[in-house]
């Protein structure tokens, strides 16, 4: 009876540790905000930037720690984090003008996650062309 205890044991274990190994590999593209940026948001913010062209890409980005307070308030924290990213990777890519659209919001309890898509306004400019006028 000990034997069979301790392999259901076991097994356990091994699945647990098997899904958070799982967990970590998934995560691992997300970004510290608050060390990319220099800040100490209480939310520390988990980022990731996909999709990434000439005229578009998104954002992930999540709540990294616990927080007291509401989903809204949280959310606020999140969307602030996101405006910067958005800025500096568009500004990165000489972008002069581009829209932030938030395109979903989740709240999971303790954990608020948010996806952004920003746009370039003014894609005829990467091309050389002049936009009509």
């Amino acid at each position: 009876m000990k034997t069979q205890s301790f392999h259901r044991a076991s097994k356990w274990l091994l699945l647990n540790v098997a899904g958070v190994m799982f967990a970590v590999g998934c995560a691992s593209d997300m970004k510290s905000f608050n060390q990319d940026y220099g800040q100490n948001l209480q939310t520390a913010p988990k980022y990731s930037i996909k999709n990434v062209n000439d005229s578009h890409f998104k954002i992930e980005i999540d709540q990294g720690s616990p927080m007291t307070g509401t989903g809204a308030q949280r959310a606020i924290y999140l969307k602030s984090a996101a405006s910067t990213i958005a800025r500096t990777e568009a500004t990165k890519r000489g972008w002069k003008d581009w829209n932030v659209d938030y395109i979903q919001e989740r709240d999971l309890g303790w954990k608020h996650i948010l996806v952004a898509e920003v746009t370039r306004k003014n894609p005829a400019e990467l091309k050389g062309e002049q936009p009509n006028q």
